[in-house]
């Protein structure tokens, strides 16, 4: 993504100048993402396909990433039909291999990256600290903590050598806040958030800035077989002050704002989508 000009370079005198010239941002009436190209992992379901389908209603190019190739391509065709250039990529994004590969396939495809959200995730098991199966802690860690880690480097290398460029990872309330039975989940998030964090402070310099969206409970398919446990919809409902759980078009507007450049002067946030539900 092309910033607007930063007013911010030092004087001889040693002070800056903070006048940002706001000529190259988009009209109230266009997000300014139409012709971008922006990656989106865990694009075959839930936050991950809504993201993509608001994107490419705006008029981004898109690069869907998924371990799921049937149901990325099928979030993939509507957005061809639209007349967008759309690539699919089918990997782990645990695996650092897979993750590397589809990024450089996306941009010999689309030629740059102006734009990426990782959001691909996992909850993994419901168990008290004492009980947590190592096995399912690990794969929570390598699939969430991981997953943004290879993401934001294979991002990274190509955005430095644009000098531009704008990345969201997709953490959750649970950032914020514990989650009994969640430990893993809970734990990989705040580490998302931490990662967002350094890696923004480290490359707002040059152009590129990072941040984290936090949603509550949201209807997907991640939550759905939550709610199948009596009583866990009424009470998650409860949580939140506003009254319903949110919707994944909620959080993909957050995620569009984050990516354009309204969002100018927002580097290392982490924005909460969340109903009310994490206020003490």
């Amino acid at each position: 993504m092309r910033l607007p000009f930063w007013g911010t370079q030092p004087d001889g005198s040693g002070h800056t100048r903070e006048n940002m010239d706001m000529t190259n941002v988009a009209p109230e009436n266009d997000r300014g993402l139409a012709g971008q190209t922006i990656y989106v992992s865990g694009a075959g379901a839930g936050i991950g396909r809504a993201i993509a389908e608001a994107l490419g209603a705006a008029g981004a190019n898109l690069a869907l990433f998924d371990l799921d190739a049937a149901a990325m391509e099928a979030v993939a065709g509507p957005l061809l039909g639209q007349g967008l250039r759309v690539s699919c990529h089918t990997g782990d994004v645990a695996c650092a291999a897979d993750v590397h590969t589809a990024i450089e396939q996306a941009v010999q495809l689309h030629k740059r990256l102006d734009g990426a959200v990782n959001n691909a995730g996992i909850v993994g098991a419901s168990a008290d600290v004492l009980d947590y199966p190592a096995e399912v802690f690990s794969r929570v860690l390598d699939v969430n903590v991981l997953g943004v880690l290879h993401g934001m480097q294979a991002q990274l290398g190509v955005m430095k050598r644009q000098g531009s460029g704008a990345i969201v990872n997709i953490a959750s309330a649970a950032a914020i806040i514990g989650w009994a039975g969640h430990s893993a989940y809970v734990a990989s998030k705040h580490a998302v958030v931490g990662l967002t964090k350094t890696a923004a402070l480290e490359y707002a310099a040059q152009g590129i800035r990072i941040n984290a969206v936090c949603p509550a409970f949201i209807y997907t398919d991640l939550t759905a077989g939550l709610f199948q446990t009596p009583g866990v919809h009424d009470a998650a409902v409860a949580n939140h002050p506003i009254g319903r759980l949110g919707q994944p078009r909620e959080v993909a507007e957050a995620v569009m704002w984050l990516l354009s450049d309204r969002s100018s002067f927002a580097v290392g946030s982490s924005l909460v989508v969340d109903g009310a539900s994490t206020i003490d």
